[in-house]
């Protein structure tokens, strides 16, 4: 299968605009077409990601898939032949003055993928040191056997010190060097509250790229999209998720504060033969013929806010226990089931939940960065709460966020039907997963295409 493909991997910086986001809106704006997808599950960048270049992004993240296969399968699935598709991956980290720890999960999606990178380091204001950090990444990539194919450096402050790092890099590495973004260009990151709030706060990201698109010579985007065209072929596994009989219409909830994921999970329902139906939280409304209803991910406490301005909709999403619905809450919103939700410990701070759950009531927080853990999700031993129809060795693969680590545990000790593995450090984390009536929610955010037959499973269970 050919499939044009380029991962650029940004070293980012708490406060400010990832360079990466700045270059794919500055392609964006050239008119390259563009597929893309996040190495990882950060929110707030995927968010942000999707708001500069006005368009679905896809999580690809080597945790969230049981095995390289599955990667694969789905980078072929989601990826497109006539468009360039554009992997962005966090580079790594500073651990002393001259040496960055790269990112793992950074070079093994390369591998998995077949594709080389182009790094989109921070320029120190000393080339030498520069040059010696990305010595040290071009090392640590040949080691791992994928190739660097350029440098793009970030918060240069002025075209004689890019000269100064050009020349220096060149004496270190045998790798290209393809312009710099100026530091003036630099703007304060965005919060994911204002990200999922309002998708006009993303438009210093559009405007970066307009500008950096009329900037001649400042990049050598030649090159980058010739990069793109270097590994084409690309063997994908040769078979396919069999579909659900009778094309089941899912209706799925989509809005700006449930979007961290969504273009995921629509690919998913799709892929496995359903129809999808999206409903608009602000004016839309659960269709009589959905044989399920899908509530992405999100953020509870700006999700619960807009739901209410839509009557209906609240009504017909906080009946559905009662009236048997077929639902699953996928992450965030989950927590919005309980008596109450919070922003902290503190009693003043509760706003009313839905109310279906006889526990207390969730806290959330108390920070909203969207950054988090991978987490693999199992049923507990002995039985107890089934949430999903799990088979013996299923296992569930997701992402926990920071706001909701203090919400596992609810509706309480013995109602959960998961145990939460941190993938990262191997160490249990809490409980999770819960069942009222047939609506079924999880803490974290399940990746679905890591368990496809569950899903399916599920949906299977409908009418009976």
């Amino acid at each position: 299968m050919d499939l044009p493909r380029l991962l650029i991997a940004d070293e980012r910086r708490e406060g400010t605009i990832p360079p990466g986001i700045v270059v794919a809106a500055t392609l964006k704006s050239l008119g390259v077409p563009l597929r893309l997808f996040c190495g990882c599950m950060d929110e707030s960048y995927i968010r942000m990601l999707s708001l500069g270049c006005d368009q679905e992004v896809f999580s690809i993240d080597p945790f969230q898939f049981r095995s390289e296969a599955d990667l694969r399968l789905f980078f072929g699935t989601a990826a497109r032949s006539d468009s360039l598709n554009l992997v962005l991956s966090p580079l790594g980290s500073m651990v002393s003055e001259d040496r960055m720890s790269l990112d793992r999960g950074t070079a093994d999606l390369a591998r998995m993928l077949d594709v080389g990178l182009v790094a989109l380091p921070h320029a120190n204001p000393v080339a030498s040191l520069s040059s010696r950090i990305m010595k040290g990444v071009y090392e640590d990539l040949k080691d791992g056997e994928v190739e660097m194919y350029g440098v793009l450096f970030s918060s240069v402050l002025n075209p004689r010190e890019y000269q100064l790092l050009e020349v220096e890099l060149g004496r270190m590495v045998p790798s290209m060097s393809l312009g710099y973004i100026p530091r003036y260009m630099e703007r304060r990151s965005l919060s994911l509250v204002e990200l999922c709030s309002d998708p006009r706060v993303a438009q210093p990201i559009k405007t970066l790229g307009h500008q950096l698109k009329g900037m001649t010579g400042q990049i050598d985007w030649e090159p980058i999209l010739a990069f793109g065209k270097r590994s084409m072929d690309m063997s994908v596994p040769d078979r396919r998720i069999e579909p659900v009989a009778g094309s089941p219409l899912v209706a799925v909830i989509t809005d700006h504060s449930t979007s961290l994921g969504v273009d995921n999970d629509l690919l998913f329902f799709r892929t496995i033969g359903c129809r999808v139906e999206q409903v608009p939280l602000l004016q839309g409304a659960i269709p009589p013929d959905a044989a399920v209803v899908y509530v992405p991910h999100g953020l509870p406490q700006v999700a619960m806010k807009r739901l209410q301005l839509n009557e209906k909709l609240y009504n017909q999403i906080k009946s559905m226990p009662a009236r048997r619905a077929f639902a699953l809450i996928n992450g965030g919103l989950s927590a919005l089931w309980g008596r109450w939700y919070a922003l902290s410990s503190e009693p003043r701070d509760r706003m009313p939940g839905f109310n279906v759950m006889e526990s207390e009531g969730f806290v959330l927080g108390p920070r909203f960065k969207g950054t988090g853990v991978p987490v693999e999700m199992v049923p507990f031993e002995g039985g107890g709460t089934k949430v999903l129809p799990l088979d013996e060795g299923d296992k569930l693969k997701g992402f926990l966020p920071d706001y909701m680590k203090s919400a596992l545990g609810v509706p309480g000790r013995g109602m959960c039907g998961w145990s939460v593995k941190d993938l990262v450090e191997k160490e249990p984390l809490g409980e999770a997963g819960w069942k009222i009536g047939e609506v079924v929610g999880s803490h974290a955010r399940v990746e679905l295409w890591s368990c496809p037959e569950v899903i399916k499973r599920w949906i299977r269970q409908v009418g009976r």
